[in-house]
């Protein structure tokens, strides 16, 4: 299998789309034509990452965080040394960031099931995307190469589906001007030709690149191109944290020693207090106390997730909210375990390379 291979998978279970804008998920070193002969899956690119993609022949990382965040100018051998390593061993490194978070499927939806929440919906569904309709006319021969060119760039998504146009034949008539260089007909003469019309959808921050694509693939010197925006709702399945009920309802005491079981943690925070009984909960991997708002209007009584700042803590106490804090590393530890079972359902008989759950413990904080 071919990283572009891996790529396309992993797209169908967290479309790279649903990435946050200033995220940096995709692939980050690499070429999208290399073979992959092994994969490490892991939450962080780190010396004990990289060591490990090594000792078990793991040609591919592919993490939860992308080892590149914000543009760098330069790389420094102290700051970046787990991203030169692998450069330096070959291998390749991919991330499903914020797009996994927000997938149906994803890292959120798959704690969430192991905490053994029931009802569940999504917390914070993504705003509807501005949606575009893209029409051309293209000879029926060359009517594939232009749409699978589109597809490419990131057109024909539309909820669960991919690759989605609408084609009907038709007869294109036009005349060219001196100069021109027609692919068909002569200047100044009339000319009829047998074209397909084909439309799709695409959204806003693929536009440009799909109409790039579009003409880069059309045979026309001058394709013509219709645009119209679109008003769609956007989809309920995707978005970041999920909501649903506990097991059972729990009162204080056992609800921290539920989720310190498991989340494996020795002390829990608390911003805000406990409720006496405790039966519907948010949870959001790593920093999402931001969607505190949204857990209240959803019902739940305690938010679950990973970071939260003093003053996120502070007005929770103060406007009657509770987190839990379960720490950022401790909340998406489980990403390995997640991504490695979207591949395996989404790959449904095809074979995918050997997929190698990272063991490696590099806990950032320690508590004393």
């Amino acid at each position: 299998m071919r990283i572009r291979e891996l790529y396309d998978l992993i797209n169908t279970v967290a479309p790279f789309r649903l990435q946050e804008e200033y995220d940096n998920a995709g692939l980050i070193v690499g070429s999208m034509d290399d073979d992959v002969h092994g994969v490490l899956l892991c939450l962080d690119v780190t010396h004990e990452t990289v060591e490990e993609a090594g000792r078990v022949g793991a040609n591919l990382i592919l993490s939860h965080h992308p080892p590149i965040f914000r543009a760098i100018k330069k790389l420094d051998p102290i700051q970046h040394s787990a991203l030169l390593a692998a450069i330096r061993m070959d291998i390749a490194l991919l991330a499903a960031h914020t797009n996994f978070d927000a997938a149906p499927d994803g890292l959120n939806a798959f704690v969430a099931h192991r905490i053994g929440l029931t009802d569940l919906r999504i917390l914070e569904p993504h705003e509807s995307e501005r949606l575009y309709k893209v029409v051309t006319f293209v000879p029926p021969e060359f009517r594939e190469q232009v749409l699978e060119a589109m597809f490419a760039a990131g057109a024909g998504h539309t909820g669960s589906y991919s690759h989605a146009s609408f084609r009907t034949a038709g007869t294109g008539g036009f005349m060219p001007d001196p100069g021109a260089h027609p692919f068909v007909g002569e200047e100044n003469v009339m000319t009829s030709v047998a074209e397909d019309r084909v439309e799709t959808i695409v959204s806003g921050r693929d536009l440009e690149s799909v109409l790039k694509a579009l003409r880069g693939a059309h045979p026309y010197e001058e394709p013509a191109v219709d645009v119209f925006e679109e008003c769609l709702p956007g989809s309920p399945l995707a978005g970041l944290g999920h909501v649903g009920r506990l097991p059972h309802a729990m009162g204080p005491e056992e609800f921290v020693t539920f989720i310190k079981l498991f989340f494996g943690l020795p002390v829990l925070p608390v911003a805000g207090t406990l409720p006496e009984a405790i039966e519907r909960v948010a949870f959001c991997s790593g920093s999402g106390s931001s969607l505190l708002p949204a857990a209240g209007r959803a019902g739940a009584q305690v938010l679950i997730t990973g970071d939260v700042t003093y003053h996120r803590a502070l007005d929770a106490s103060q406007d009657g909210g509770c987190v839990a804090i379960v720490d950022h590393y401790s909340s998406e530890r489980f990403f390995a375990a997640a991504m490695e079972d979207a591949l395996r359902s989404a790959a449904g008989d095809r074979e995918l390379p050997p997929l190698h759950q990272s063991t490696a413990d590099y806990q950032p904080v320690r508590f004393w």
